[in-house]
């Protein structure tokens, strides 16, 4: 198996994913299949494995090939239809953790997609009240699935942050706390981006038109005037190129001035607002 995937991927990223396979699809960890080396598949196992094997050496991402990705200690669910959660998000929910000092937060996740964000922040604020949205169906199918197994107490709905007037009136409420990790790639972008990605991730969930590059989050930061309580905060992932661009969309009247934040690779990848008490 090993020998397979490095035709297509580094050594050490091969032998990883021959131990991801197996203890998905056996149950066995590092250490048991070390100890159990000898051991041989039964023509079942065999045909389950080469059919994840041929799948990978067509470059499709592990998490979709296994269904499962781990976000901020959780074992989410993914299919096709999601983003595959990234580290990235990951340290976007622990500036959200970090800076939210009320266990009973009304907390709203926009774009949820897997609804990781959702239940990573519901999962760490027990007696918080999370809400998630997002325009496809097939996301919300997942993100609920997830929220059922894990399970974890979110309310997901159907709406198109786009169409602010309606996406407002399904939520009829305000927040405490808005974050989104919208679509923010420009379609110019793409010649830079992984064919693993291009080929198999939703293109609604990454990209952008390359005219109106901050085309959510200035719909996003016009929600969050009229539905973010005083003092409430806004949280952004963002593209490394627009940080300051998108905290200048932010009303001074209505907003206090945007905080940056960088990802582990040092690029402004995350950006704060909090709306004036």
């Amino acid at each position: 198996m090993v020998a397979r995937l490095s035709a297509l991927y580094p050594q050490r990223e091969a032998e990883s994913m021959a131990n991801m396979l197996i203890q998905h699809y056996f149950g066995l960890t590092r250490v048991a299949q070390q100890l159990q080396i000898e051991k041989r598949l039964s023509e079942s196992e065999l045909l389950t494995i080469n059919k994840a094997v041929a799948r990978l050496l067509k470059a499709e991402p592990i998490q979709y090939v296994l269904g499962r990705s781990t976000f901020y200690g959780l074992e989410m669910d993914v299919s096709a239809g999601v983003l595959i959660p990234r580290p990235e998000t990951e340290e976007l929910v622990d500036w959200v953790v970090k800076g939210n000092h009320n266990e009973q937060a009304d907390i709203l996740d926009v774009g949820t997609g897997s609804g990781c964000i959702a239940l990573a922040l519901k999962n760490t604020f027990a007696g918080s009240h999370v809400t998630a949205v997002d325009i496809s169906e097939e996301a919300l199918a997942v993100a609920r699935k997830n929220a059922e197994r894990l399970h974890l107490d979110v309310d997901f709905i159907r709406c198109d942050i786009l169409d602010t007037p309606v996406c407002q009136n399904s939520l009829k409420k305000e927040f405490d706390i808005v974050v989104s990790n919208p679509p923010y790639v420009l379609q110019k972008e793409k010649g830079q981006m992984a064919g693993n990605v291009l080929n198999y991730e939703p293109h609604e969930a990454l990209f952008v038109e390359d005219d109106d590059p901050l085309l959510f989050y200035r719909k996003i930061i016009h929600f969050a005037g009229q539905s973010l309580r005083p003092g409430g905060r806004l949280y952004f992932e963002v593209n490394e190129k627009y940080a300051n661009e998108t905290g200048s969309l932010a009303d001074k009247n209505l907003f206090e001035a945007p905080e940056i934040s960088t990802d582990f690779r040092g690029k402004e990848r995350f950006v704060s607002i909090a709306r004036r008490s």
